[in-house]
């Protein structure tokens, strides 16, 4: 046999190459599942949920087979090890704050970012240089209670790509009665279906508590910021009451993993190589399976990497109705008064009255104004935007404005205050 009919043969039916394909790309499957999972439907009440995660038939599947029995063996977490958000969430009441670990939150604040960046709101409309000019945007929103994912495009484009590829499948097998292609798409979809089902991507992917327990008198509130930190322009402030998310607890993305899991995803390993020795022996209508392999890897890329409403991850935000929005602007500082920075008297005891939307002057105004919201939340912020203003030192503020704010906001919080410092020249 010469090269120019090897060549052609390969390329009038390429089966080796499947083998290949089909062991790549298992972390794009992976992050595909973690954004898609959490829709279920239920028999009965408190009965079994059968979880719905359509994430197609792909070309990584048998690699993320493998990938995940060893992880689960290992650090035993089926979630994405790491957020591709990397953030910070702080306590807005103790001023407490940690790494966030949760991959969940790292994509709600990268989404919300994303969508703050074409919309400024109400107040900023008609002042195009306004985005140029942010030093800080913070948005503040409320935690709805929420308890099963709201359905969205990603979530539907899943299931349509799943219909699409058991359609095209079907042809040669109508054409010519070649059914092997059908059944290696029909196996394969029910495989990563089947995948996507384990309960313990819910325990990883919403791993912490409600703040009030259904039932209990006592409701509990909790605000928190999550941002990327100092040298970023955007954070956000999520106020939690009642059975919200307790978005603190998430944070560090722990979970007791389940005994079945690592058998589950076993099995699942042993029945992925039987797909791959099924696909090794296919000679004829190969571009079909192709084809629909790279309708799956689309989806699953599209699927990890796409934008999605906060209610689609099962963390419905409202903005908040007082202020949604903080935005600090890069302009000179107002004016200094000619007082001193002792603590306001008389009609200036109005000292937590708001700025208009576009007088907020930069970072240091705009954690002003949250303060004046949220008593302590300033306080924290400041910690971790300005590290040396964890104590009121009042030589390092820039205005007496600016000192006679905090030095009330530090001693409200019994934080100590010194007694005597210099005016501002």
């Amino acid at each position: 046999m010469n090269t120019t009919k090897e060549f052609a043969d390969q390329w009038r039916n390429p089966s080796d190459i499947l083998t290949l394909l089909l062991i790549i790309g298992g972390d794009v499957v992976q992050h595909a599942i973690a954004q898609l999972f959490g829709r279920y439907v239920q028999a009965r009440q408190n009965g079994h949920k059968l979880y719905l995660t359509p994430v197609a038939f792909s070309f990584g599947w048998v690699g993320y087979a493998f990938s995940s029995l060893a992880s689960v063996i290992g650090d035993k977490a089926l979630m994405p090890s790491a957020p591709d958000c990397p953030s910070r969430i702080i306590n807005c009441d103790t001023g407490y704050g940690r790494t966030n670990r949760s991959w969940l939150l790292g994509r709600i604040l990268r989404d919300c970012e994303l969508k703050a960046e074409k919309d400024l709101g109400l107040e900023y409309s008609g002042s195009v240089s306004v985005a140029r000019r942010i030093s800080l945007r913070i948005d503040i929103f409320e935690i709805r209670e929420n308890y099963q994912p709201q359905i969205d495009r990603v979530w539907l484009l899943g299931w349509l790509t799943i219909f699409v590829q058991c359609m095209v499948s079907i042809v040669p097998w109508a054409r010519n009665g070649d059914w092997g292609i059908c059944l290696i798409t029909v196996m394969g979809s029910a495989l990563a279906l089947l995948a996507g089902s384990l309960r313990q991507w819910n325990l990883e992917k919403w791993a912490g508590r409600r703040l009030t327990r259904p039932g209990d008198n006592k409701v509990k509130t909790k605000t928190v910021c999550l941002t990327r930190g100092n040298g970023h322009n955007y954070a956000i402030i999520l106020v939690g009451r009642g059975t919200a998310w307790d978005l603190e607890s998430m944070a560090p993305a722990k979970s007791d993993p389940t005994t079945e899991t690592p058998y589950l995803l076993g099995t699942l390993a042993v029945l992925w190589s039987c797909l791959l020795i099924a696909v090794s022996g296919l000679k004829q209508n190969t571009w079909f399976l192709i084809l629909i392999g790279a309708m799956g890897m689309l989806q699953n890329i599209y699927a990890g990497a796409a934008r999605r409403p906060p209610g689609a991850l099962n963390m419905s935000l409202t903005p908040y109705m007082q202020r949604p929005s903080i935005i600090g602007l890069s302009f000179d500082w107002p004016s200094d008064d000619e007082t001193s920075d002792e603590e306001p008297t008389g009609e200036d005891q109005q000292w937590r009255r708001p700025l208009p939307y576009k007088m907020v002057p930069g970072v240091r105004g705009a954690i002003r104004e949250v303060e004046k919201m949220f008593p302590k939340a300033g306080v924290a912020l400041m910690q971790e935007y300005f590290p040396a203003l964890v104590k009121y030192e009042p030589e390092r503020y820039r205005t007496n404005a600016e000192k006679k704010f905090w030095k009330k906001a530090f001693r409200e919080l019994g934080m100590p205050v010194p007694l005597n410092h210099a005016r501002c020249s």
